[in-house]
């Protein structure tokens, strides 16, 4: 509804004349006749104020309402807001967790939650009381760490089309009432198989499977898991005498030999520990090699930090698929000891590596080379300072210090490199794809830049020193290392009973890729790359023997496969029921999520969750946890406050 004013003015209007005229009658009224008229326009005028109190209300009540509508019909058919619960796509969407800063490198990270609370009745079961950091391997007491609840996203129901890879809200079949929120992996009328951490398809019984790859490079690159931040050095373990991961190096062998690197100053490299920089001196011929070790202690290292022990020997170990995410200690009602969850176990090649390069070339001949170890091949791509041209080379990596080997060359292109200045570099080798990246623009090259390798996993003691960097002719400062890898997708299956007709029967049985007893040696083995890959095949062939049929997804054409990020925490199409679906009228492949079942793809997150501040960031108690008197709920506020938006969450949903 829409008011109209008088406007202010000096002019005469029509009601200027009336009251004028009205000024002249009343003189000639009696005053009892003017009591009553007086009074009737007191009446009047309360009668059109009802009136108008009424038409405001009338009007905020009509403008709710069609609010409400607008509301209902763009979340039916346009798009809908979802909060996360749990942690089965961290790192790309957090559900309930803490946010713990280590107390041994001051690395901020990330630690899942949701296991403290009773998803059916949202009480307080259990407390995460210890956090293992990624950066470092401390174990820090998160017992009291502020608990934020998980990420606001918005999702778009409108798709008509849905791509590998996508992020998908959908419900499954067992659970109607439930929305699931995971990653397409798998199309219709495809065969889908895990290898290495990876996702294979195949169209038809007759081709091979192939490596599945995301479309946009950008959006593999936004993924990664993080493995180690130069810029936080956890201090108390190197005073002790902990070895750096980034050192300069020379090819050598021997019993000081990582990986056939040797650490050694002679290169002309001078680190600055403190300022974590790398300045190269030396503007010789010779390539000047800084190469990062995974040196990553283990628990018995810290207790012997924290206990003033000795340390044990330093070893290097292979990458594997650690995500500090899941690494927690939980205290559970009854138990003596808090409940553990693993650490890594499987070796993970696909890496990522990216720094700051402030460089003054020498000639125009001077090169920045940048090297990636996996398994069998390396890969390197070499920037002339100069010009900016980048070649990407690939060979045979190789198995003793000096060898020679024959590089190729597998593509050229060009970077916005141009002589002396400061620009950020990153070099990824994912799902068999190599990418470079120079001031957040990807390079493209002539030729594709992605490759065929094998899907069994092969490290050799080259990957335990898996990334380098390397000046010729230039003098310059290396910053900002950071070394991620990639999500690793474990193959977990079902295995379903039979009588001896050869029915299906019974219950179903979970069968983790490997089995406890087993993934207890290879996380011993990390740092022995041939016995790593020995536990692993053997097992892995073991495992394919018997369960292999369980372990490939053939889709119809109306299926979908669905796999959480994180993938040990993850309920998703590898573990589905399949004996309740028939119960509900459905009767698709136990793993497949139907075309129809699919609602929409998540779009953005729109609030992560507030940051509380004051009292050392911690704010102030709202509303505390209700559960078991011994778990202390009065005491552990589920809502802090005052808080303000995690503004740097808020992003796009890759």
């Amino acid at each position: 509804m829409i008011h109209w004013d008088q406007p202010d003015g000096s002019g005469t209007d029509f009601r200027d004349c009336h009251h004028q005229q009205s000024k002249i009658m009343s003189s000639r009224k009696s005053p009892k006749k003017e009591a009553s008229k007086s009074a009737g326009k007191q009446a009047e005028n309360s009668g059109r104020k009802k009136r108008k109190q009424q038409d405001g209300a009338r009007e905020t009540v009509e403008s709710i309402a069609i609010a409400f509508v607008l509301a209902f019909l763009f979340k039916t058919f346009q798009a809908e807001a979802y909060v996360i619960p749990t942690g089965s796509m961290a790192p790309t969407l957090y559900g309930r967790h803490k946010e713990v800063c280590c107390e041994a490198c001051g690395f901020e990270f990330a630690v899942g939650a949701s296991t403290e609370i009773d998803q059916s009745t949202g009480l307080l079961v259990a407390r995460i009381e210890n956090a293992v950091c990624v950066n470092c391997g401390f174990k820090n007491a998160a017992m009291d760490a502020p608990v934020f609840n998980g990420d606001r996203i918005l999702v778009n129901k409108q798709i008509d089309n849905f791509r590998r890879f996508d992020v998908v809200v959908f419900k499954n079949p067992e659970e109607a009432h439930i929305n699931y929120i995971k990653r397409l992996v798998g199309l219709p009328g495809e065969r889908i198989r895990i290898r290495k951490g990876d996702i294979w398809a195949r169209t038809a019984d007759g081709d091979a499977f192939q490596i599945q790859r995301k479309e946009d490079p950008n959006v593999q690159n936004a993924i990664q898991l993080m493995v180690h931040d130069d810029s936080y050095p956890a201090q108390p373990l190197l005073d002790m005498g902990w070895p750096e991961r980034w050192v300069p190096c020379q090819e050598g062998s021997g019993s000081d030999s990582v990986g056939g690197w040797i650490s050694s100053q002679a290169v002309g490299i001078v680190p600055d520990r403190t300022a974590r920089t790398y300045t190269f001196e030396n503007q010789g011929a010779a390539a000047q090699w800084l190469r990062y070790r995974h040196m990553q202690p283990t628990e018995p290292v810290w207790d012997a930090v924290q206990n003033g022990g000795q340390l044990p020997r330093a070893e290097a170990r292979l990458i594997s698929d650690f995500c500090s995410f899941n690494a927690y200690e939980v205290k559970v009602p009854g138990r003596m000891e808090p409940m553990a969850f693993e650490g890594g176990v499987y070796w993970v090649g696909d890496l990522t590596v990216q720094f700051q390069l402030d460089v003054q070339p020498a000639a125009k001949t001077s090169t920045c080379v940048v090297e990636l170890v996996e398994g069998p091949e390396t890969y390197q791509c070499e920037i002339n300072l100069g010009d900016g041209q980048v070649t990407l080379w690939s060979f045979p990596t190789p198995i003793d210090a000096g060898e020679e080997v024959t590089r190729n060359e597998v593509a050229v292109g060009q970077s916005d490199i141009s002589g002396a200045g400061t620009y950020q570099v990153c070099m990824a080798n994912v799902d068999d794809r190599v990418c470079l990246w120079v001031d957040g623009t990807l390079v493209e090259f002539d030729r594709p830049t992605e490759f065929e390798c094998s899907d069994v996993p092969a490290p050799t003691d080259r990957d335990l020193c898996p990334i380098g960097i390397a000046l010729q002719g230039a003098s310059g400062e290396v910053s900002e290392l950071i070394v991620k890898r990639d999500i690793y997708y474990r193959n977990d299956v079902i295995d379903f009973k039979k009588d001896d007709r050869g029915y299906r029967q019974g219950q179903m049985q979970p069968v983790e890729e490997i089995s406890g007893f087993t993934r207890s040696a290879l996380q011993q083995n990390l740092n022995s790359p041939a016995n790593w890959s020995e536990i692993y095949n053997h097992e892995s062939a073991e495992n394919n023997y018997r369960y292999g049929q369980f372990g490939e997804y053939q889709l119809a054409d109306d299926e979908y496969l669905m796999f959480g990020d994180n993938s040990s925490m993850s309920k998703d199409s590898r573990l589905f029921d399949y004996f309740s679906r028939p119960l509900h009228g459905v009767f698709s492949n136990r793993y497949a999520v139907r075309e129809k079942d699919l609602i929409g793809k998540a779009l953005f997150i729109f609030w992560p969750h507030g940051v509380p501040f004051l009292r050392n960031g911690e704010g102030f108690p709202v509303w505390a946890h209700k559960g078991r008197e011994d778990m202390d709920p009065k005491n552990y506020p589920s809502v802090r406050a005052p808080f303000y938006p995690n503004i740097q969450r808020m992003k796009k949903i890759r």
